[in-house]
């Protein structure tokens, strides 16, 4: 927390403001006025209220923050080395556990032995200790390979479209990403999602415990649901990850055309599965007499998001949230964004830049670009695992690819011409397009596209 106070008498502190920090936190140092009397910094992360503070030793107080900032970070803003932090972190809090503790479960009651066998009788220390895994009615003795094929067929029991605690916005499309799912079946408790935020956290405790018992969570969480984890406020812009068909059908035109012809008001109908409709949920109050215009358009797709991506499922998010703080402070998960917690989470997977190059389009056959794409690919094949994850992230919104790798896509990654020169790569994730422009060397072209992976929409900086 970025917390500003005022003192009365220099001894009595009241406070005035606070600001939760983020990897997305931007210090944006003001140029001269005279007509100030100290020098200006703004504080903005593009979700929270902007602050704007005047001090006379502006500088100093930025570069000192920033200090602290990355010393509660680890030291640095790279993921690799904030992961290496977390993990630190992490096993300083519980320590190394030893011991095991054996779970009995009926693989065809999974989910439900899976919750009986832990969350009823564990204590909190059991969750730290070492799985072994027995099937019902099978012979087999776990040496790890029951533990791996438990934690992946639990993962598809909790985070998949098809069991109903997630799903997904567009329910024929099967690479869109899930959400805690508000219409769930009714013997889904909301106790499930405790669980599933219990299993989330064990993994992370497993990794930290070092790469021979790393779990890497089997899920495509949407970004909403990611940066809820956080803690963190819902804006409309993360509906062109999350809902993609919504985005293009309604925010996109919103966003780019005055919207009193559509007759909107602050408020939004609920149909239930026959399309009749079940309510008006209004979005603020008095919404359903309030029109949307030009001049409030931004706080109606605001409030829209948070209804849409959190109010509706705010219970489920709670109880997740609860369930992953059982094993993972709060304070750990704050030195991430929603980007990174996918990584830490999911892990980067084995991403071929040979299946890449079979499956994708290209859109221009000009000369220069030619050269471009040559560059963009030799660059490509010597990206790490986790770069190649932040380039499939930064194109598609999500580092995780379907089972059937880029060929399952769709649609498939376009690589489109953009009309400038040495300026910073730009993804569409609504149509997986990733736009190139021309550089003056490949040096450059190495130093923007590495700068957009990482720093593109996301890390600490200054402005």
């Amino acid at each position: 927390q970025l917390q500003i106070k005022e003192f009365y008498m220099r001894i009595i502190p009241h406070r005035l403001y606070g600001f939760r920090v983020r990897p997305t936190t931007k210090i944006i140092l003001h140029p001269p006025d005279r007509s100030v009397d100290y020098p200006a910094f703004t504080v903005d992360d593009g979700s929270q209220p902007p602050i704007t503070v005047m001090c006379k030793e502006r500088n100093v107080l930025v570069a000192t923050f920033s200090r602290l900032l990355l010393t509660k970070i680890g030291g640095s803003e790279s993921f690799k080395d904030k992961q290496e932090f977390f993990y630190r972190e992490l096993l300083n809090y519980h320590g190394r556990k030893t011991g095991e503790v054996n779970l009995k479960i009926d693989r065809r009651k999974l989910l439900e032995s899976s919750y009986q066998a832990t969350m009823k009788t564990f204590y909190s220390s059991d969750w730290l200790k070492y799985f072994k895994i027995t099937f019902k009615d099978e012979p087999g003795v776990d040496w790890g390979g029951l533990r791996r094929e438990w934690f992946e067929l639990l993962c598809k029991a909790l985070f998949s479209h098809e069991a109903g605690l997630f799903s997904r916005f567009d329910a024929d499309d099967p690479q869109a990403l899930v959400h805690p799912n508000p219409r769930r079946p009714a013997h889904l408790k909301v106790k499930f999602y405790e669980f599933a935020g219990r299993i989330v956290g064990k993994c992370l405790y497993e990794s930290a415990m070092g790469s021979t018992r790393r779990l890497n969570v089997k899920a495509r969480f949407s970004r909403s649901f990611l940066a809820q984890l956080l803690g963190l406020r819902v804006s409309y812009r993360y509906f062109e990850i999350d809902d993609k068909d919504f985005y293009r059908s309604k925010i996109k035109f919103i966003e780019e055309n005055d919207p009193e012809d559509l007759t909107l008001v602050f408020a939004e109908e609920e149909y239930d599965q026959q399309g009749r409709l079940e309510k008006l949920e209004e979005l603020k109050p008095g919404g359903a007499q309030i029109p949307v215009t030009e001049s409030n358009k931004k706080e109606y797709l605001d409030l829209l998001a948070q209804y849409r991506l959190a109010t509706s499922v705010k219970q489920e998010i709670e109880a997740f949230v609860k369930g992953l703080n059982e094993i993972v402070p709060d304070s750990l998960l704050s030195v991430f964004d929603e980007y990174e917690l996918e990584l830490l989470m999911c892990g980067t997977g084995n991403i071929s830049v040979t299946d890449f190059q079979k499956n994708h389009t290209v859109t221009h056959d000009m000369a220069p670009f030619r050269k471009t794409l040559e560059w963009f690919w030799t660059i490509v094949t010597s990206f790490t695992q986790e770069e190649l994850a932040r380039l499939v992230q930064f194109i598609t919104g999500s580092s995780q690819l379907p089972p059937g790798g880029f060929a399952e896509l769709s649609p498939q990654i376009q690589i489109s011409y953009a009309p400038f020169t040495n300026a910073l790569p730009t993804a569409h994730t609504c149509f997986n397009q990733l736009c190139l422009p021309s550089y003056s060397s490949f040096k450059e072209m190495q130093k923007k596209l590495l700068l957009a992976i990482n720093e593109g929409s996301e890390g600490f900086g200054f402005a």
